[in-house]
């Protein structure tokens, strides 16, 4: 089998290393605009670096005739990356934090017998796998929490935070109005609302506020509330506030320069050399089974390095990719890592494929309660 892995950064490169591997395909093209990029592959046994923009029509001629795609490109970047697999006639699993609603593509993928499954990372992604296992599980889902962060173990760094991906992404979690589920309808809120104070047992004390991450389970999953949070360290989300009074996360142009643009530069310096080495998923499920109230739970936690966030969504969207090019999951159109989830055969190998790569969800049930 052949496939493509558009993109090159940290997820990308980490993406790259594992597909060549696993033994499972014969060549793995490594596609980004910036050499110096491709540069951080080169050597990988069965690797051939492209130098193509994704914005242009060469993307369609590069991945004719591959077997599968791995999409990781900036959010803005990925939806765009997505019409090019369908024009090229390529399954595709994308990792990118997308603005858009990747759900619109479902028509011209299924005219194109294409098959599309986005959000293939760790929130989104292995939280929308989880929230599907549960809803599939349930009779009736009432509530579903999901609590997730990607953090260093030392909390002593600028803003008491550090990202290994895409900084320009980490900004617009920020910006970006979230919406959740109340009483069964979908609202928005304001960024960086809905805070609380969040203890992890065996780990401490923690923050944590609304981000958007639920996308795609606004549409396939009903319940009467349904949220997820961002897990930071004690004190980030002040410091975040004061650099929003300060103008620093908006798209707003002072003397030329953007102000956020601005920030991710400031950023990329403050942490240069520094990493996440602590990834915290909680995914908590209430609803009716067997005429009981019924609580589901999940919690998958990793430490250590190569940064776990990293390591996680590659994992996660190589081995979707992988069962598109097998032919384990069927499409075709977008199908959500949600309904991956709702399916046990498909659930189950993916848990497995997770596992092999270092990453175990623990799953157990609770008695009557409700979402912390």
């Amino acid at each position: 089998m052949r496939m493509a892995v558009l993109g090159c950064g940290r997820v990308g490169r980490t993406l790259v290393y594992m597909a060549s591997s696993t033994g499972r395909f014969e060549e793995v093209l490594a596609v980004d605009v910036d050499p110096r990029a491709l540069s951080s592959v080169e050597g990988f046994e069965g690797v051939k670096p492209v130098n193509v923009d994704v914005l242009s029509g060469e993307l369609v001629k590069v991945l004719k005739g591959l077997d599968v795609v791995c999409e990781a490109l900036p959010g803005r970047l990925g939806f765009k990356a997505l019409r090019s697999c369908i024009e090229a006639g390529v399954d595709v699993a994308s990792a990118s934090y997308m603005p858009e609603d990747p759900t619109q593509l479902d028509p011209p993928a299924r005219e194109a017998s294409v098959t599309i499954v986005p959000d293939c990372g760790v929130a989104p992604g292995i939280s929308n796998l989880l929230a599907g296992r549960a809803y599939a599980l349930m009779d009736e889902l009432l509530e579903l929490s999901i609590k997730v962060g990607g953090l260093p173990s030392n909390p002593n760094v600028p803003l008491k935070h550090v990202a290994s991906w895409s900084l320009e992404d980490l900004v617009e979690e920020y910006t970006r109005r979230p919406k959740l589920i109340r009483e069964g309808k979908v609202v928005e809120v304001e960024p960086l609302s809905g805070y609380e104070v969040l203890r992890v047992p065996g780990l401490g004390l923690f923050e944590c506020f609304y981000t958007d991450g639920l996308r795609t389970m606004l549409k396939t999953i009903r319940a009467r509330g349904m949220y997820e949070k961002t897990i930071r360290h004690r004190g980030h989300v002040e410091a975040l506030r004061a650099l929003t009074s300060l103008g620093l996360l908006s798209s707003e142009r002072l003397d030329g320069i953007e102000m956020r643009s601005l920030l991710v530069k400031l950023l990329s310096r403050a942490w240069q050399g520094l990493e996440e080495d602590l990834l915290v998923l909680l995914v908590d499920a209430l609803g009716i089974k067997e005429g009981r109230r019924a609580r589901l739970s999940f919690k998958l936690i990793a430490q250590g390095s190569p940064p776990p966030s990293i390591t996680a969504t590659a994992a996660m969207c190589l081995s979707v990719a992988s069962m598109l090019a097998e032919g384990l999951v069927k499409g075709p159109g977008v199908v959500t890592p949600e309904e991956l989830g709702m399916d046990e055969r498909v659930y189950e190998e993916l848990q497995a494929r997770l596992k092999g790569a270092g990453f175990t969800v623990e799953e157990y049930w609770g008695g009557q309660g409700g979402l912390s």
